[in-house]
């Protein structure tokens, strides 16, 4: 195959030469070119060519080829003959039919409510290996599903239902933003995080170059050390948010028209919220009044302006009403829907209609068996788990299904978790290593890496800051015996007579009926991209969608069905009472959050040793707090919580603010991976609130930062 400029690209499986392909470890999808000798993929490197990304990779990306050539992949079917952790490799056939039999019996005898399913990190950008888990529960007629959601995203998504009606998602316009504020997210790590933002480092530095970029947050982040800083108290931004939206009402600076015309419930808002003041806020943030005043008025004035933000405020405990405040913000000040401010996007494909398509949209109060707790997007909170396999009854799980997930290790309250799957009568997990979960399971069945399948980034078309499609086919065939999740789940449907849930197209024609049929596709009209398959099969560099993001009407975007933004549901007026009858905490105790590394993506890439060898997880503490507690740099460190305790290495830092400390999530391994095991560090989700009734009981959201912990050294 040849590009526009004549450079040979080679195209089968396995093939020597350079492939092109994107990353799918995040949501920036960036452009790589994967160069395989003998089978193997050798190297990797950026993909100047790619429309979206330019030539921008972080360290991860390349390091999927060494996930996909390590030593201690499972590569075979693996059944466990003995004690976690023990296992013999067996046929596909073996494996498939005695699943398939079990869960037979089991759905005969006990229904579809003894069946749940956890889906995770590594699969969840893929196009196929993210549906595939949805599609065989829906083949089973089954509904329990668990998912990374509630630590990330349950909060966002319930907020945007609330507003507009949708889980379409609304992000900043960064190529034309020139003031824009940042809570809770390090866009420098996380690379924008639900976004699809590949060079956002350029695009922060375009805007400060305009303007201004502020980032507040309990901790200097990598991002706020290049930027502006304003520290506030972990889990706490409801608060300054709250008295923003009040000082630019107080000013005058509210777009009464465009409130008017696209919103309900603004009066009821403002009288909610008009006993948080700028002083009543700084009592709880530790923002001073007359900066929070300054800010605001700043933000309401500035002509091309916007706010997001990400987990730092999806986590704490006012997580959906942080992420409504947030969105309200924006509106109320005239800063939606507008070039330069926030908005929706427009893409190749509506992201919110194929999760409405696979059954995975929607809010379910009272979902849970055994607690109050809702279900968002299809999604069961994770502090519902180990109640919904160990209480008796009617509708316990008694099969489970894990497809890239690792709960031990990424759930609150994980370590308890192995104690949940003894009981169980079937677990099997889709995996690429013997992890911390996996090693309980029955069977793991081996799935294969993203350079090891077809993909087209089409669940992220509307996120796109610059958007675009791509289709990249496998660099190499799988390893050993792996296989993709939609052919595994689709094997095992068969053998139960269920295999027509799975539809008679393969992933390939699907995907070109959905590009056909999208707001770029053939059907679309003049002016669009006229995508199809074999369209994005010409550019492998990716195809740009040259109408943009903003080529959409906001009454299509809207699903309520007056067609306007709801400002004041009763569920966010719920949330606003509980937050007026909060009172300042005055106690001593220290405020946990978790923070991200560049090199490290949650549990799953920490068997790479080029990753992994100089990123050492600490614990961040102030010098204040350190010399109170008579705790130096370096000293080993006990950390209490009221569910438990770590023991981790404190480094004495000034970029964390006073009162609060910080460690990474995702360390402390104990599974079939040898460097991950040897890497140290602790899993902080073991102290972490992993009862339902500390999650957010409107959106179920685990509480996982800003909880209380004590700090005391430890005398070796």
């Amino acid at each position: 195959m040849l590009d526009q400029g004549g450079v040979r690209w080679s195209a089968a499986p396995g093939e020597d030469g350079d492939h092109v392909t994107y990353c799918r470890i995040c949501e920036a999808l960036c452009g790589m070119v994967a160069t395989v000798e003998n089978g193997r993929v050798v190297r990797i490197r950026p993909d100047k060519d790619n429309p979206a990304s330019k030539g921008h990779i972080c360290v991860k990306g390349p390091a999927i080829a060494d996930v996909t050539n390590d030593d201690d992949r499972v590569i075979h079917p693996l059944k466990r003959v003995g004690p976690p952790g023990s296992f013999k490799r067996v046929s596909w056939d073996e494996a498939l039919d005695d699943i398939a039999a079990r869960l037979q019996s089991l759905l005969a005898n006990h229904g579809t409510e003894a069946f749940a399913l956890i889906y995770g990190n590594p699969p969840a950008f893929g196009m196929t290996s993210v549906m595939a888990p949805s599609i065989f529960q829906q083949a089973l007629g089954a509904r329990k599903s668990f998912s990374p959601q509630t630590e990330d995203t349950a909060s966002v998504l319930l907020a945007h239902q609330l507003l507009f009606g949708t889980t379409s998602y609304a992000f900043p316009d960064l190529p034309e933003c020139d003031h824009l504020l940042i809570f809770g997210s390090n866009p420098l790590v996380s690379h924008g995080s639900l976004m699809i933002a590949p060079r956002i480092k350029s695009d922060l530095d375009a805007i400060a170059a305009r303007g201004r970029v502020i980032v507040i947050d309990p901790r200097r982040t990598e991002t706020a050390r290049r930027f502006e800083h304003v520290p506030i108290l972990p889990a706490s931004d409801v608060w300054m948010l709250a008295a923003m939206i009040n000082v630019i009402d107080e000013a005058g600076l509210i777009d009464e028209t465009f409130v008017s015309e696209w919103t309900t419930g603004w009066r009821d808002l403002r009288a909610a919220l008009s006993p948080i003041t700028p002083e009543r806020a700084s009592a709880h943030c530790g923002v001073k009044a007359s900066h929070i005043r300054q800010l605001a008025i700043e933000f309401a004035t500035a002509e091309r302006a916007a706010a997001m933000c990400r987990t730092g405020l999806c986590r704490g405990t006012f997580p959906t009403l942080s992420n409504v405040l947030l969105n309200t913000l924006n509106i109320v000040a005239g800063k939606f829907n507008k070039r330069g401010c926030s908005g929706f996007g427009h893409g190749a494909t509506s992201s919110a209609d194929m999760l409405d398509a696979a059954g995975m949209a929607g809010y379910t109060p009272n979902a849970s068996r055994t607690s109050a707790l809702p279900a968002v997007v299809g999604s069961l909170p994770s502090t519902t788990l180990f109640d919904e396999i160990t209480v008796p009854g009617e509708g316990r799980v008694r099969a489970l299904l894990v497809s890239g997930a690792n709960p031990v290790m990424s759930m609150p309250g994980g370590a308890r978790l192995p104690q949940a799957f003894a009981a169980l009568d079937l677990m099997f997990c889709l995996d690429l290593y013997v992890t911390e979960t996996t090693r309980c399971a029955d069977y793991i069945l081996p799935a294969t890496t993203f350079l090891e399948r077809d993909d087209a980034p089409i669940l992220f078309g509307g996120h796109m800051v610059r958007p675009y499609m791509q289709y990249a086919p496998a660099a190499v065939a799988p390893r050993g015996e792996a296989r993709t999740e939609l052919d595994i789940l689709k094997d095992i449907a068969a053998r139960m007579g269920k295999a027509d849930a799975f539809g008679a197209m393969g992933p390939l024609e699907a995907a070109d009926m959905i590009l056909r049929t999208g707001p770029e596709g053939e059907s679309a009209g003049e002016g669009s991209a006229m995508l199809s398959l074999e369209k994005l099969k010409q550019h492998p560099h990716g195809v740009v969608i040259k109408r943009g993001r903003w080529a959409f009407r906001m009454q299509d975007k809207l699903k309520h069905a007056d067609k306007k933004i709801h400002l004041f549901e009763p569920l966010v007026a719920q949330e606003i009472e509980r937050l007026r009858n909060t009172q300042v905490d005055e106690s001593n105790r220290l405020r946990l959050f978790s923070m991200r590394k560049l090199r490290s993506i949650n549990s799953w890439m920490h068997n790479v040793e080029k990753l992994v060898r100089s990123d050492q997880p600490l614990l961040l503490m102030h010098p204040d707090d350190a010399a109170v507690r008579r705790i130096a740099d370096g000293d080993l460190v006990r950390v209490s919580s009221d569910w438990g305790a770590v023991d981790v290495f404190v480094h004495v830092t000034a970029d964390v603010i006073k009162g609060s400390v910080t460690y990474p999530h995702g360390w402390g391994h104990a599974g079939g991976w040898r460097r991950a095991n040897e890497a140290g560090g602790a899993n902080v989700n073991a102290i972490a609130p992993s009862t339902p009734a500390t999650a957010e009981q409107i959106s179920g959201m685990s509480w996982l930062d800003g909880f209380s912990v004590e700090v005391e050294r430890l005398r070796l």
